[in-house]
């Protein structure tokens, strides 16, 4: 069946150049990574965006005359496995050019297998191999291997005078160990001629901007990253666009006004279309359905909805502000349209704004905000 053929079209996966043809609007984004990489002299710069937003997918997609290292993190239990993580990758991609890559390769293979054991050494990199009489139990060397890290940007710029090395994956982490990991190499990776791209979480980009603009707070953000670009939410329109590209071969089994449904619901985040279109899909194939119409979907959206949110229990003054009339505009706006119109108190006001906020009813985007996609699905018949 055509339907069981769109599954496949819509996984969650990031974009690599075989694919890059189903990228939508990110020009704008990659000709500011163009800029930094061509006229900044060095510096760690990060690559911001709500989770699902396509960090990997843009990443994947930076192409540069200049010497450049893609690597991508996959051990971040703490600070020291990452930075073990970044220099081994970094040594890895490297040896063919730089002789000291694979002294340090080895270094960190020997220290690891050590470290966690002939079964840790196998999965962390695949071809450690150790006897587990000679295993000890050390701590990380981390000074050493900050001078690794060290020596090795040292002749990067020495070979190729200007490099750029691009980080994937340290997203993942907490704001706090990520920006603990990124002040500590500061030394290591702010140098002239190393431009160093990151993937970043999103509450870093909130606390850089403030930073930014509160010149006399203890904040320091802007003396480890020297600038953020920031991977803006879709429109609805090229959440449609992006939908379309990746199922445009079957299109004629939803109709017209279903993509619309699925991109309100998305609130701009490719990776919530996928999943719901997902679900939609297959409803219609457990109900034999040769066609996807409005009504259906809607209704597969207002279900799946309202079982994953049930466990959200509002009265009615909190449901009361779940109303797209007081929305969108700044929290002050909404709050005042909400003392007007609702005729509730100031405080009351705030409390329950905040509280939908929390449960993520209401969404922020850059200052403003409004109903998600999917309050609007809760307590209708």
């Amino acid at each position: 069946m055509d339907f069981g053929k769109i599954i496949e079209r819509l996984m969650d996966k990031p974009l690599d150049e075989k694919n890059k043809n189903l990228l939508v609007n990110r020009d704008k984004e990659f000709e500011m990574i163009n800029l930094i990489i061509k006229y900044q002299p060095y510096g760690i710069y990060g690559i911001c965006g709500e989770t699902g937003i396509g960090k990997t997918t843009v990443i994947n997609n930076i192409y540069t005359d200049l010497y450049s290292v893609k690597i991508s993190l996959s051990q971040r239990e703490n600070q020291d496995t990452i930075l073990y993580d970044i220099l081994y990758n970094l040594s890895l991609k490297t040896e063919k050019d730089i002789e000291l890559s694979r002294e340090i390769k080895e270094w960190v293979l020997e220290e690891i297998s050590y470290i966690k054991g002939f079964s840790m050494g196998m999965s962390f990199f695949g071809n450690a191999s150790v006897s587990r009489q000679n295993q000890k139990i050390p701590r990380f060397n981390y000074f050493k291997a900050k001078e690794y890290l060290n020596k090795l940007t040292d002749e990067l710029i020495k070979k190729y005078k200007k490099v750029v090395l691009i980080i994937d994956e340290l997203d993942k982490e907490s704001k706090k160990e990520v920006l603990l990991v990124l002040d500590n190499l500061k030394l290591e990776l702010q140098k002239e001629g190393f431009i160093v791209l990151v993937s970043l979480p999103y509450s870093i980009y909130r606390e850089y901007k403030f930073d930014r603009m509160h010149r006399n707070e203890s904040g320091n953000l802007e003396n480890v990253i020297k600038d953020i670009i920031y991977l803006r939410e879709f429109t609805n329109s090229e959440i449609k666009e992006i939908i379309i590209k990746r199922i445009k071969d079957f299109i004629y089994l939803f109709d017209e006004n279903v993509i619309d449904l699925i991109a309100d619901y998305s609130d701009g985040n490719p990776r919530d279309a996928f999943w719901i279109t997902q679900k939609i899909v297959f409803e219609a194939l457990s109900k034999k359905l040769e066609k996807i119409d409005y009504s259906f979907a809607r209704t597969t959206i207002k279900t799946i909805v309202n079982e994953y949110l049930k466990e959200i229990s509002l009265t009615d003054k909190q449901k009361s502000m779940i109303d797209e009339d007081l929305f969108p505009g700044t929290r002050e706006d909404i709050v005042k349209k909400a003392i007007e119109n609702k005729k509730l108190p100031r405080s009351t006001a705030y409390s329950i704004f905040d509280k939908l906020l929390k449960t993520g009813i209401i969404i922020e985007q850059n200052g403003i905000y409004r109903l998600s996609g999917k309050s609007k699905y809760l307590y209708i018949d």
